[in-house]
């Protein structure tokens, strides 16, 4: 999974994309648009430099050698003027050129007009130019104070959102944390903030019919565990007490007695099946709820020495490593896990294996020699069988799940070199 974002950053991204994408998209379009405006402007002011040139060089009616002087003059002392005699007239020629400019010893961008002026009987061909120099700098300037101000609203609107979501879903941060409040082994609904939010008032009152629904849910699967607990032990106890009875009658054969053997232990794997799923539905309900520090050292010393006689029986060679570690658990569970895992060595160990236990800090690892890997997608699952080879309940590894989830521990396995490891991490 990847990291976890908020969600007013999820909506508050694509908006700063767009504002960006804008500020990008402008800056060419002011160019254009100013570029377009600046040269419209500098050909209106070429045309009427043209128009007043025509009308006054016309009303000095000066003959037209001494017209032919003054343009002469003209040509050489007014800067952006060139004035060439022609024979007939050609249309007007509007355009933009970059050239080297001697006066200002750069190269500059000049705006030109080429048309024709009529002074007396003589038509002469007029160039009038521009530098344009000055564009460049005014939209440097304009993107300049754009980009300033997007970044000031792209600034505004960031604080203005984050300050104004947060006040907007405070209903919902208040709901979430009264939810992570909600226990069903409490028996009770927690209070949700109100809302003056439609929105929020329907999913409060959606939680609160959620929690109603779970709890009465939660009560009826307690009674009924109870009351299975209760039902089924007693029938199996007396069917269990009547097939003790038969195994000691005298007057059964040997094939009956073969009979009564195999319900017997079919009873007997019933009665454990029985007591494996009342003892998941408990944990599953939290109805183990008291918690003390507990020592696991000692508690594992204890427990080997309970299966001394299974180890004898089976040829096993058990072996540990113990540094002192204590957890604050439900002594019962912390005892059924380490119960689970010892019977699962046990089991899955051929005669004459090894068990070897080490507990350190922070983690606990059951180790036992063994023929081939079980099947890791159903270690843990109910009523799965991990190995073809040993047929079991398959509730114990699940238990043992079952009471890693509830305390957040992480419980593992693997096989390497003929070893099978089973790691739980507190």
């Amino acid at each position: 999974m990847g990291r976890m974002k908020k969600l007013l950053d999820q909506s508050l991204r694509p908006l700063i994309v767009y504002a960006l994408a804008v500020l990008l998209i402008s800056i060419p379009v002011y160019f254009l648009i100013i570029d377009w405006i600046w040269e419209n402007e500098l050909d209106k002011h070429h045309y009427a430099i043209r128009e007043k040139l025509e009308k006054r060089l016309t009303r000095l009616n000066l003959p037209d050698t001494a017209v032919g002087d003054m343009i002469a003059v003209l040509d050489k002392v007014q800067p952006g003027f060139s004035f060439s005699e022609t024979a007939a007239p050609r249309p007007d020629s509007l355009y933009t050129i970059i050239r080297f400019d001697t006066f200002m010893n750069d190269r500059e961008q000049f705006r030109c007009l080429v048309t024709d002026i009529r002074v007396n009987s003589r038509l002469y061909r007029v160039l009038i130019e521009t530098n344009m120099e000055e564009i460049d700098e005014t939209i440097l300037a304009i993107a300049a104070v754009t980009v300033f101000f997007i970044m000031l609203l792209l600034a505004g609107f960031i604080y203005l959102n984050r300050k104004t979501a947060l006040r907007i879903w405070q209903p919902f941060y208040g709901t979430l944390t009264s939810l992570r409040a909600f226990r069903l082994e409490s028996g009770r609904t927690v209070s949700l903030p109100p809302s003056q939010v439609t929105e929020f008032a329907d999913l409060n009152a959606s939680l609160e019919s959620l929690m109603d629904s779970s709890l009465a849910s939660y009560r009826q699967q307690r009674e009924f565990t109870e009351n299975a607990s209760h039902e089924l032990q007693t029938p199996l106890a007396i069917v269990k007490s009547k097939l003790d009875m038969l195994l000691q009658s005298q007057s059964l054969d040997a094939a009956q007695l073969q009979t009564v053997e195999e319900v017997y232990q079919a009873i007997n794997r019933v009665s454990r099946i029985n007591k494996n799923l009342l003892l998941l539905a408990r944990i599953e309900h939290a109805q183990f709820e008291g918690t003390e520090q507990v020592a696991l050292g000692d508690m594992l010393v204890a427990l080997a020495a309970q299966f001394e006689d299974r180890f004898e029986n089976n040829s096993l060679h058990y072996s540990q490593s113990i540094e002192a570690l204590y957890v604050q658990t439900n002594p019962m569970l912390v005892e059924i896990l380490l119960t689970n895992l010892l019977v699962n060595a046990v089991r899955y160990t051929p005669a004459g294996g090894k068990i070897d236990v080490r507990l350190d800090v922070g983690s606990l690892t059951v180790s036992n020699t063994g023929t081939e890997a079980l099947q890791e997608q159903n270690l843990f699952k109910r009523f799965a069988q991990a190995s073809g080879q040993h047929a079991g309940s398959g509730l114990g590894l699940a238990i043992t799940r079952e009471i890693c989830d509830r305390y957040g521990w992480q419980i593992g396995y693997r096989f390497a070199d003929g070893v099978h490891h089973f790691s739980v991490r507190f």
